[in-house]
């Protein structure tokens, strides 16, 4: 599985084109549901255990062709998703001044306080002392009163910083808005600072704790549709499994519009459906089944790095 969302043999594969083949896997597997729920504009909401992950799906899938990770900076396509510090294991913290939801997680071990490990008080914690979550449903023993207990640190540390006695529901719904509004900042990165209004777009929420947060974070963006997958957990994987063999090719041409005439750039896109195409039939697939999906040309004004993209697909 590759982070562009498409699957590749073995004997192809390159690791740096699957840095983000989980997240990818998700969303492959979002617009499979959101399809056959009869909606194919959607935000995809992927809240797991330490980090949150949203993409826009409108049809067709976003690209991206070069992806920051860390320090570093990555050449190859990837579908174009926003990531936040946010999820089940972010840690809630008070900072001396004001509530803290991660970026640090308590991770899988020692997990949130509930699992008993000795965890840090957490978003999941913050969600079970609510009721918003059932511990019998759990498929591991959950202590709600270790969850208490660091609550109860934790109010003390505020009342004796600052002399606020808060209620205890009050910091934990303050948690919880940083934890919604983080995400929901993420959703508008994705939608309305490139020109779409989330209220065109179902909300599909998935992973450990996307179900959890989905109501919260369409108040937020005054979307009216969420969409809970039964398998919530699984959609990765359901991704995966419903992922097409698919190839890109590319070229940089680094000419102004006007040097460069049309008949060169049909020539240009010929080539490289060509590449593409061969490079597919290289994974077994025959010549009559393979479908040139999508043109794109991504240019810019002479000086900007900053790159527009123009979609030249035929239908």
């Amino acid at each position: 599985m590759t982070s562009a969302g498409s699957l590749v043999r073995s004997d192809f594969f390159q690791a740096k084109d699957s840095l983000l083949s989980g997240p990818a896997g998700g969303i492959v597997g979002a617009a499979e549901i959101g399809q056959k729920s009869g909606f194919n504009k959607l935000i995809t909401f992927d809240m797991g255990g330490t980090s949150t992950d949203v993409a826009r799906f409108d049809g067709d899938f976003d690209y991206q062709f070069s992806v920051q990770i860390g320090g570093a900076t990555v050449f190859s396509p990837a579908l174009n998703i926003e990531t936040v510090a946010a999820g089940g294991g972010s840690i809630c913290r008070f900072d001396g001044t004001k509530l803290v939801v991660g970026p640090e997680s308590a991770g899988a071990s020692p997990g949130p306080a509930c699992y008993g490990a000795g965890g840090a008080l957490t978003i999941t914690d913050v969600n079970l002392l609510l009721g918003r979550l059932d511990a019998a449903q759990f498929g591991i023993p959950i202590q709600p009163d270790l969850s208490a207990a660091r609550l109860a640190d934790l109010h003390s540390e505020i009342l004796e910083k600052t002399g606020q006695n808060l209620e205890n529901e009050a910091i934990l719904n303050g948690f919880l808005s940083i934890a919604n509004e983080r995400m929901a900042e993420a959703i508008r990165k994705i939608s309305v600072s490139k020109g779409y209004a989330p209220t065109d777009f179902a909300l599909l929420a998935f992973g450990g704790a996307g179900g959890l947060h989905a109501c919260g974070l369409a108040r937020l963006l005054g979307m009216t549709t969420i969409l809970v997958p039964r398998l919530a957990g699984l959609l990765s994987a359901f991704g995966i499994l419903n992922a097409q063999v698919e190839r890109f090719a590319e070229r940089q041409i680094l000419r102004t519009l006007t040097d460069f005439p049309l008949e060169k750039l049909k020539q240009v896109f010929a080539e490289l459906s060509d590449e593409a195409s061969a490079a597919v039939f290289a994974e077994g697939v025959d010549y009559q089944h393979i479908v040139v999906k999508k043109s794109l040309i991504f240019c810019r004004l002479q000086g900007q790095d900053a790159s527009l993209e123009l979609d030249f697909s035929t239908h």
